[in-house]
């Protein structure tokens, strides 16, 4: 099945070269450009003008190390699923803004279904939710019910992302 079209966010569109480049990234970020350049059998100067392009056109958000949870057993990852009142946009933003500074969330994504957000969140227990709650929402306003899940264990985590994945030698 072929690969649809992809698009940075700037809205170029990514060719083959730029897709293999990153997949290596996605699978392993310290490579060399020498090391990239070498098993996309491009030159050394082309690999670097093209990572320089997919990073100023946002394909290439930030290069970060995964880290093995089993050293956060202290503090294990927490999904809470967040179904919202209805709140006008200029109050939802500033909900928006408590979760993108509260630092025990990790990821936050809006869904569709029974819930509207389902949170990424570092606690050390379940009980500390009351506590992020209420930093997040300091007069009840925005959170209608939750739904808590502490996870037991990660049996599958993929990367690169399914759509990169193929031969890069």
């Amino acid at each position: 099945m072929p690969l649809p079209p992809l698009y940075a966010p700037s809205g170029a569109r990514l060719d083959g070269i730029d897709l293999k480049i990153l997949r290596l990234l996605q699978t392993g970020a310290r490579a060399s450009i020498q090391d990239i350049a070498r098993r996309i059998e491009l030159s050394h100067s082309g690999t670097l003008h093209r990572l320089r392009r997919l990073e100023e056109s946002g394909a290439v958000v930030r290069y970060m190390a995964e880290l093995d949870p089993s050293i956060f057993e202290a503090w294990p990852v927490t999904w809470i699923d967040l179904a919202l009142t209805r709140s006008p946009a200029d109050k939802r933003e500033r909900f928006e803004q408590a979760i993108a500074e509260a630092p025990e969330v990790m990821e936050a994504i809006e869904i569709i279904g029974e819930f509207d957000l389902s949170l990424r969140a570092a606690l050390r227990h379940a009980s500390d939710w009351p506590v992020l709650r209420a930093s997040l929402d300091p007069q009840a306003e925005f959170i209608d019910r939750a739904r808590i899940r502490p996870v037991a264990r990660i049996v599958k985590r993929s990367v690169p992302h399914p759509l990169l994945e193929g031969d890069c030698r």
